[in-house]
């Protein structure tokens, strides 16, 4: 009985690793890690409308950029009036088309909510606005798809961006054409115009693009040097034009 007991004992310590191990309890396999969630994967399909779109917003021209689109999320800004406003949202799928939802961030009076339709083929965005203030009106718009591009050659004074003013080139130029001539540089280069008679004249120009309101650090040496003196004679011209020159 007691060798039996003893051969038992000496069995049961010196089997086999794989013995032994199937005599064990079974233990579940580790889970695999969890896939990235939809919030942080790209849409390839909605990627391409990322880019800036301008057109007419009720009586002002606007721009709006969307500069992110991730999971089913989408992030970008407006420009308009010299105002530049964040927004974010998400967007979803309808057909060939692209709907998006989005808001901006609400601590500012005249902020509203956004709803795109992106239309891929034809590269337009179009939808309406809502205020958060009701007594301000909704509205809609049609933007197309546009680059913006600096050219100095734009508009009706070129010459203000590409080649160094003299007295001769303004002495006798009335002050409201001067006023013209020196704002034309900033709209060049994407300014948002807060003064509302300078937004209704530069707004129907197809060549302008409202992108940001501070350009001042986009100016050449050249704008520079010709924004000052226009401004010079500019007021002078105010206080001491009249009808038969001066």
């Amino acid at each position: 009985m007691k060798t039996t007991l003893v051969l038992s004992l000496i069995f049961t310590f010196t089997a086999s690793p794989a013995a032994r191990s199937a005599e064990l309890p079974m233990v579940a396999a580790a889970t695999e890690p969890a896939e990235a969630t939809e919030v942080n994967q790209p849409d390839s399909a909605a990627a391409p409308m990322t880019g800036s779109y301008v057109g007419m917003f009720g009586e002002n021209k606007i721009t709006v950029q969307i500069n992110k689109v991730v999971g089913s999320t989408v992030m970008g800004y407006s420009v308009v009036a010299g105002n530049e406003r964040a927004f974010s949202g998400s967007f979803s799928h309808e057909g060939p088309t692209i709907r998006i939802e989005a808001s901006e961030p609400g601590d500012h009076p005249e902020d509203g909510a956004f709803s795109f339709v992106f239309d891929p083929a034809a590269q337009i965005l179009s939808g309406s606005w809502t205020p958060k203030n009701k007594k301000l009106a909704a509205k809609t718009f049609q933007l197309a798809r546009r680059d913006f591009k600096y050219d100095p050659n734009l508009g009706s004074y070129p010459e203000t961006s590409t080649k160094l003013l003299t007295v001769a080139d303004v002495e006798n130029v009335h002050s409201e054409e001067l006023r013209l001539m020196r704002n034309e540089i900033y709209a060049r280069h994407g300014y948002s115009f807060r003064l509302k008679e300078m937004r209704e004249y530069f707004d129907k120009e197809d060549w302008y693009m409202p992108v940001s309101t501070d350009v001042l650090n986009t100016l050449t040496k050249l704008e520079w040097s010709n924004e000052g003196l226009i401004k010079r004679y500019e007021k002078y011209a105010k206080e001491n034009y009249d009808s038969f020159g001066r």
